[in-house]
Parts: C-alpha cells; structure tokens; sequence
C-alpha cells in the first residue's frame, strides 16, 4: 500500500511542477519517488555507484528540466532531462543552491562544500547558448567570493594563517568559464617573522605580482566591519587599477 502511494505522490508532485524552482522532500531511501529524473539509471550509465539519495531539487530553464542530488556520502550529481549526468562532485559537499551568480538573468548551481576554509564553492554558470551548465574552471581558489555590484568582476575571501590574523582577498573575474585573478590584497597581523605586519595590495597578471600599495595594518580598525570592511571598499573604489 505504501508504494502505490508514494507512486501516485510521484505522480502529483509531476503534474504539480510549474514554478521556476521546484523542491522535494528529503528521500531516505532508494523508492521510486520522483523516478521520472531517472535517477538511479542516469548513475548507473555513467558508471557511476547509485548511492542512496537524501535530497533533491529542480530548475525549469529555458524548457529544460535540470536535477540536483545530494547522496548519503556527499557526492553531488548534475542530470539533465534527458538522464544524461552532466556534472559529479564526489567531496564532501555540504548543500547546493540555485543562483544567478553572474546577474544574466539565469540561475545557475553554486555547490558549498565543508573544509577547514570556509566559503570554498563549485560554481555551474548556465550557458545558454549551449542550453546547459558549465563549471568554472578553478572556482575553488576564490572561496566566498562577492560581486561588486554594477561590474562583471568579484573579490574573495580566506584566512592564511594564526587563526584568522592572516588573511587574503583575490579580485578575478571569470572568462570562457575559468576564473582570473587579477589583484590580491594580503593582510597581516600576526607578527611573522619575515615579515612587517600591514596590508600588502599587489596587481597580478599570470605568475606575475606587482606591488601596488601597502598599509600598515591598524586602519582596518577604521571601518565598521573591520578587515572585511576595508577588503569591501577598497575593491570597489580601486578595481578598475587592475585591469
């Protein structure tokens, strides 16, 4: 009895998907909820272990159905309507959104993963012209990276170092789904040997570094968000010297 109604469940849950973004209920085991994405198939053609899937979600793009899931070892699968698996992560991802990341009018996948440095992501921009999603290349390097607003170019941030007392933002942008950074800014404050505590900003183009400004370190104390404040201004006020 339980199966003929987590059939008919599948079934409505079917006839009921017209919004945008369409979420399902935790699954807790391998039952044939929502068998329309072909789940465990589209696994199995890529010869990939069907692991049990606990969570899943959907996007309606341009007439296209694409499918998220997350299993119970905390790999992520991409899947297409048509059962093709576009994209596999097998870290240890934590969740996933949907996202217009890059403000062109369509949403696209971030994937959050849990590490010893937060904000590190997986980003699926949707290309359009090819009516699917697409990773960027070396998205990781930039862990929880922000748009400055009205650009097309992003800055990040990570701890390096002292708990926290070291730090680095990156300003990159992304082109033919690789990610470039362009500027680095390097905080310290943790008296290295070596080195002088301070903000050190430097312009980068490929292997190449170019000191461009330095700060002894108190002025983050200046802004109301501290070294996040100043990292936040000072790429917007001075991204356009990067270029």
């Amino acid at each position: 009895m339980y199966k003929y109604g987590l059939i008919l469940a599948s079934l409505l849950f079917i006839a009921s998907c017209k919004e945008p973004v369409v979420k399902n209920k935790q699954l807790t085991s391998r039952e044939p909820h929502g068998k329309y994405l072909g789940t465990d198939q589209a696994i199995r053609t890529n010869q990939i272990k069907a692991d049990t899937i606990v969570y899943s979600e959907s996007l309606y793009i341009n007439q296209q159905l694409f499918v998220v899931h997350q299993t119970n070892n905390d790999r992520i699968f991409v899947i297409k309507e048509n059962r093709d698996t576009i994209f596999t992560r097998n870290d240890f991802s934590s969740d996933f959104e949907f996202k217009d990341f890059n403000g062109d009018g369509y949403k696209d996948i971030i994937i959050h993963y849990r590490t010893n440095v937060p904000g590190i992501e997986d980003l699926l921009l949707y290309a359009a012209d090819e009516k699917t999603f697409k990773e960027v290349l070396d998205f990781q390097s930039f862990p929880a990276p922000k748009k400055i607003k009205g650009t097309d170019y992003y800055y990040s941030y990570h701890r390096s170092g002292c708990a926290d007392m070291n730090w680095t933002s990156d300003l990159f942008y992304i082109k033919n789904y690789k990610a470039i950074k362009i500027g680095t800014i390097e905080g310290y404050e943790c008296g290295n040997a070596g080195i002088k505590d301070g903000i050190y900003i430097s312009k980068v183009a490929g292997d190449q570094e170019l000191p461009v400004k330095q700060y002894p370190i108190h002025v983050i104390s200046k802004y109301k968000s501290y070294k996040w404040g100043f990292i936040q201004e000072y790429w917007k006020k001075n991204w356009r010297s990067f270029l």
